[in-house]
């Protein structure tokens, strides 16, 4: 999921706008078996089911990327699906991957926080990349819901500063 939304975020400038006043943040709500949690996003986010029993929702602009996929808990826990993300990126083109993988909670219940940096090579030029993912079990469902800006973007850190973590 990280590396198809790194390989198509575009890297652009800002304006002058604060990001309260550029995107409508609010709660999607995000539903999958039994499970069902809020996210706040900038906008609303678009759903897909695969027919393996996975659902994905995701948002993006030219600032940032969002993206929430849930997985039955029968199928994997939430350490496994952690450790994915990573042996993927270990796998690429990337360069310069640093990785940082902590405990942390959501929902009032453990959760696996898993924060990497990366540079992309984006039209011959390094571009470095912050991904930040949080893996967690709700009722029968494990989710990962990750996030992905440019660190040299001020709106893409200010959006994802703004919403990650929030989710109820």
């Amino acid at each position: 999921m990280t590396i198809l939304a790194a390989s198509t975020i575009l890297m652009t400038g800002c304006g002058n706008t604060s990001v309260l006043e550029e995107y409508s943040f609010g709660y999607t709500q995000l539903k999958s078996g039994n499970s069902e949690v809020y996210l706040m996003s900038p906008m609303e986010m678009g759903k897909s089911q695969n027919n393996d029993g996975t659902v994905l929702y995701g948002a993006n602009d030219s600032h940032w990327w969002m993206a929430a996929e849930s997985r039955p808990a029968s199928e994997i826990t939430v350490q496994q699906w952690a450790e994915k993300p990573i042996s993927l990126l270990e796998q690429t083109h990337y360069s310069d991957l640093q990785t940082k993988v902590s405990e942390t909670t959501v929902l009032d219940r453990p959760a696996t926080e898993v924060r990497c940096t990366f540079n992309l090579n984006v039209q011959g030029h390094a571009v470095q990349m912050v991904g930040q993912s949080l893996f967690f079990e709700d009722n029968g469902q494990i989710w990962d819901i990750t996030y992905l800006y440019n660190p040299a973007d001020p709106v893409g850190k200010e959006v994802i500063d703004h919403v990650f973590g929030q989710i109820k």
